[in-house]
């Protein structure tokens, strides 16, 4: 389609990005393009959704979601499973899947995505826990400690070394756990430190992953266990991050397409960074249901 022709919806979280003059920047791109836009603003959970709805119904070519994942993710629940695609501004505390799937950081160049004939559509991978979505990843054990102990108050100070910081307590307090995982049916037992369930392999900086084979994009989950947070466990992660083969004793790497973790005694599970409850929990994927725009060749 012609970029003249396109109408395109933004969804702005206006607590991402105080800084920056958002709509001036969109405007001197989509202006010069000739698209036709509109804006909505959102003010409580789940408003990114019903305008994301809202604008599919009205028609729209494109939906742009300005603002961090927890902004993408309530975009992310409305187009899923249809034909408008998402674009990606970035704006928030941390932007994870962006950097995943390439999207530049700067305002602009962003917004030149949702609008260029180069850019690809990507099908991307989303995880569901009960009637809960998540685009990134359910953390268990120490993950969970970590995400609980990143408050409001941490953020608003630090920004996203608020993670760091809160992480470095959950390191001396979380403990190891003996896990019952059950992957596609197969069952394993584990005493692990921190368990994940990724859809999303990286941390927020580019190339920056625990396995470069974990992809967005492949249908599967990845679940991955660091026994515990002595020096072997830790070489085993680094080795893993490099990209070479960590050490099977002390880091675990499995792919499935539904996980199911148990833990004695029971431990804290986060999805996508907001706290989710306690183990027992169950993970599936849906494969390539969020059609996502991305910059092309």
């Amino acid at each position: 389609m012609d970029s003249t022709n396109k109408k395109i919806h933004v969804i702005i979280n206006p607590s991402a990005g105080q800084n920056d003059t958002i709509l001036n920047k969109l405007n001197t791109v989509f202006h010069a393009a000739g698209v036709s836009w509109d804006v909505s603003v959102t003010h409580e959970s789940d408003d990114a959704t019903h305008f994301a709805r809202a604008a599919m119904r009205a028609g729209v070519d494109v939906v742009c979601a300005y603002g961090g994942d927890g902004t993408v993710m309530e975009v992310a629940h409305a187009i899923q499973g249809g034909d408008v695609p998402m674009a990606i501004l970035p704006g928030g505390t941390a932007n994870l899947i962006s950097v995943e799937l390439g999207i530049p950081k700067d305002l602009t160049k962003a917004a030149e995505i949702a609008i260029s004939n180069k850019s690809v559509v990507r099908l991307v991978d989303l995880g569901k826990v009960g009637d809960y979505f998540f685009m990134l990843r359910v953390g268990i054990g120490f993950e969970g400690e970590k995400v609980k102990g990143a408050d409001r108050e941490l953020k608003d100070r630090f920004g996203i070394l608020a993670y760091s910081i809160a992480g470095l307590k959950a390191l001396k307090e979380t403990k190891v756990a003996k896990y019952i995982l059950t992957l596609d049916g197969e069952e394993i037992a584990v005493d692990a430190f921190n368990c994940m369930v990724d859809n999303c392999g990286n941390f927020g900086v580019s190339g920056f992953t625990l396995s470069r084979d974990i992809s967005v994009s492949d249908g599967l989950l990845d679940m991955i266990v660091i026994r515990d947070k002595g020096f072997r466990s830790s070489l085993s992660t680094v080795e893993s991050i490099a990209g070479k083969p960590p050490d099977p004793e002390s880091f675990h790497h499995w792919q499935a397409s539904q996980i199911t973790i148990e833990a004695d005694p029971p431990q804290l599970v986060h999805l996508d960074g907001e706290i989710w409850g306690e183990t027992p929990v169950t993970a599936n994927v849906l494969p390539g249901v969020l059609p996502i725009l991305t910059p092309g060749g």
